[in-house]
């Protein structure tokens, strides 16, 4: 009788730890909802580059620290990394055909943070190809935006939000940079529609609108400027042309001696006097 009563004990101490485990593991399961942020890269053939993506939560949660990311490009898996303290991790990937490559980076499943899988892009060009820099405002329709004014302009969340291209604009592109230009797409505002958010999200809409791939420029403190001086010091001195909407982006491409075309044109009094406009994007092959 006592050895039955003992193996019942143990039965029954087996079941209460069981559940205890369960209960334990269903709380851990819990998972802190979070944002991946992942910025375009831009590299040469068979030559590495750092890819860098950041992990960041809104809420008190568990530390970003260790989280465990995974890298793809074009759907394949590449390489692993961990986070460090502030949430960042990077890889190193050695690019080696030119042309442009979808890059993507998820959050481990067994991780403590949940986020939605982040694209961008990945260029690979040649120095010599030349680089025509594209103001984003130059592609949306303005007094459509200036109407609708609660979404960002090229980040709007669905299709109902989301900004509405300039006709021709995407064809007229496409045909710059099919055999000729390579395309850095850039804000000329430090409060951009790309500060602090994925640069997918600028190429989705991109894509969406077929628009042509190219580097997405992620806005930098020192604004438009510093954009402009990072890319030539890292080598990418054939930037010689730019097509922009505003005043304020002629001026600084003219600062840093290059040909820019103004569309839709500017009143004469407000067009800086070595700018080309062109009334629309028909012209703007033209103006190049």
């Amino acid at each position: 009788m006592a050895r039955v009563a003992g193996l019942g004990l143990r039965i029954f101490s087996w079941g209460l730890f069981a559940l205890v485990a369960l209960a334990t593991t269903g709380e851990a399961a819990v998972k802190v909802p979070g944002t991946l942020i992942l910025h375009d890269a831009l590299t040469l053939p068979n030559h590495s580059v750092r890819i860098e993506a950041q992990v960041a939560v809104n809420a008190a949660g568990p530390p970003v620290r260790g989280v465990v990311l995974h890298l793809q490009i074009d759907g394949k898996e590449v390489a692993t990394a961990k986070t460090n303290e502030g949430g960042q991790a990077s890889f190193d990937y050695l690019a080696k055909m030119r042309g442009t490559n979808v890059i993507s980076v998820l959050i481990d499943p067994d991780a403590p943070i949940a986020a939605e899988k982040v694209d961008a892009t990945l260029c690979v060009w040649e120095r010599r190809r030349p680089i025509v820099v594209v103001e984003l405002d130059a592609l949306v329709q303005q007094a459509l935006a200036s109407e609708n004014p609660a979404p960002s302009p090229v980040i709007g969340a669905t299709d109902d939000t989301a900004p509405i291209p300039v006709p021709e604009a995407a064809e007229e592109l496409s045909r710059l940079t099919q055999y000729y230009y390579n395309v850095v797409y850039v804000s000329n505002s430090e409060q951009g529609p790309m500060l602090n958010v994925s640069s997918g999200q600028v190429r989705r809409w991109l894509l969406a609108h077929q628009f042509p791939a190219g580097f997405v420029a992620s806005p930098t403190p020192g604004g438009l400027n510093a954009t402009l001086d990072a890319l030539k010091s890292d080598g990418w001195t054939t930037m010689k042309s730019g097509i922009g909407r505003t005043r304020g982006f002629a001026d600084m491409l003219l600062q840093h001696r290059m040909e820019v075309v103004v569309v839709p044109e500017l009143p004469k009094r407000e067009l800086p006097r070595k700018a080309k406009g062109a009334k629309d994007w028909k012209e703007v092959r033209k103006k190049l």
